[in-house]
């Protein structure tokens, strides 16, 4: 049997990168200006994680346009 907040450690991880990717989708529907400032309910200690899971679903919600022409510009 787990120990009582084993857990806890994957849980705020997984909800920092939930929150990355709920901001990077609502500037994707353009329902949010882009934004780099960090939430302030993430600890400090996770601040760089937010801002690569942000980095990675930016990237990944960019529009097939946009896409293409970075491809094309490599």
């Amino acid at each position: 049997m787990a120990k009582m907040g084993e857990n806890v450690p994957r849980i705020v991880d997984k909800a920092v990168d939930f929150m990355a990717s709920s901001q990077a989708f609502m500037e994707y529907l353009k329902k949010s200006p882009r934004i780099n400032r960090i939430p302030e309910q993430i600890p400090e200690e996770k601040a760089a994680l937010f801002r690569e899971r942000l980095d990675y679903y930016r990237n990944l919600y960019k529009p097939m346009c946009e896409q293409e022409e970075s491809e094309s510009e490599s």
